[in-house]
Formats: C-alpha cells, sequence, structure tokens
C-alpha cells in the first residue's frame, strides 16, 4: 500500500511539474533582427522609410543601428514672390533596446545629413532666379520611446521622442510614429 502510494504521489509530482512549465516566449533564432518602417514627424522631420537592425545574431534587444531616407518638398508664393524648398534626409542612428520579448525601450543617438535645393524668384530676390543646393550635416538628435515588435516575423511599431539640435536654431523637440513589418 505504501509503495502504490509513493508511485502515485510521485506520478503526480511529476505530471505537475511538467504542465506547469511555462512555454519559452523568447524566440530562438540565429539571423539578425531586422525592421522596416515607414516613419511620420520623428528623426525625418516630415516623413521616411528606416531600416533597423541588431548587431547580434538571435537578439531582439542590445545594440543596433537604424538607417532611413525621407524628406520633405515645399512651395510658395506671395503674389510676386515664388520660392520652393526641397529637402532630402538621411538619418543615421546607433540604438539600444531594453526588453528581450516584444515590448522595449528604445534609446539611440544619431547624426542628421540632409540634401537641400532651394529655388526663388521675384521682387524679394532683385527680380533674379535664384538656385541653391548642397549637402550637409543639419544636426544631431536623440531617439527616446516605446518599440511593439513580433516575437518571430510580423507587423512592428514605435513611438518615439525626438529632441533635435540643429545648426543656427538650437534644440527643438520632437515626436514620430514608426509603423512597418519585423523580420529575422
Amino acid at each position: 500500500m505504501k509503495n502504490s502510494f509513493l508511485i502515485t504521489a510521485t506520478l503526480l509530482f511529476i505530471a505537475t511539474s511538467i504542465f506547469a512549465q511555462k512555454r519559452k516566449e523568447i524566440p530562438e533564432f540565429y539571423t539578425y533582427h531586422k525592421n522596416i518602417t515607414m516613419e511620420l514627424l520623428g528623426s525625418h522631420i516630415l516623413h521616411g522609410v528606416n531600416f533597423d537592425m541588431r548587431l547580434k545574431k538571435g537578439r531582439m534587444d542590445g545594440l543596433g543601428f537604424r538607417a532611413g531616407i525621407g524628406g520633405l518638398s515645399l512651395n510658395g508664393n506671395n503674389g510676386a514672390d515664388e520660392a520652393s524648398i526641397g529637402l532630402v534626409t538621411f538619418p543615421i542612428e546607433i540604438n539600444h533596446i531594453i526588453g528581450k520579448k516584444r515590448h522595449g525601450f528604445v534609446s539611440g543617438i544619431g547624426v542628421l545629413p540632409v540634401y537641400a535645393a532651394v529655388s526663388g524668384s521675384g521682387p524679394s530676390f532683385n527680380n533674379q532666379s535664384v538656385e541653391v543646393d548642397g549637402f550637409g550635416i543639419a544636426g544631431g538628435f536623440a531617439t527616446l520611446g516605446y518599440r511593439f515588435q513580433p516575437l518571430r516575423n510580423g507587423f512592428t511599431w514605435q513611438f518615439n521622442y525626438n529632441p533635435f539640435v540643429v545648426k543656427g536654431v538650437g534644440y527643438q523637440s520632437w515626436i514620430g510614429i514608426q509603423i512597418g513589418i519585423g523580420f529575422k
């Protein structure tokens, strides 16, 4: 009787232990985790597309980088004067994610190279046509935000606060949102 009780208790203990095991939520993969996102506002100033990748294989957190392209175009006139501005942005960022699963805190620092083209004509331009273009570093920015990412492949989004230091302007405060796809 004692043996059957001990055997039953042992089997019950083993069965309970097996069913009590929690499924591992951190996916195992052997490639770099990557995201391709569209960004509204944020480091692109208006809108753009980003590529983000972790620098260690098999990790959804830790050190990574982001590079993108975006910009804006503005045209205007006030009757006699006409002006247009085209701006292409190329944000480059080193970032870090804290959070091994779907939810993470993102922090980063980057530079904002831009290509700008400005043209104008009219009385304010001494009745001449003016065209200027060039490439340069507009300033630097930081990123602080929340990222939701898939455990494997799928939808990702990020909301961030981007303080800027812009040449000739100083400190600017900005926010941005990114939506896209994450994959291994």
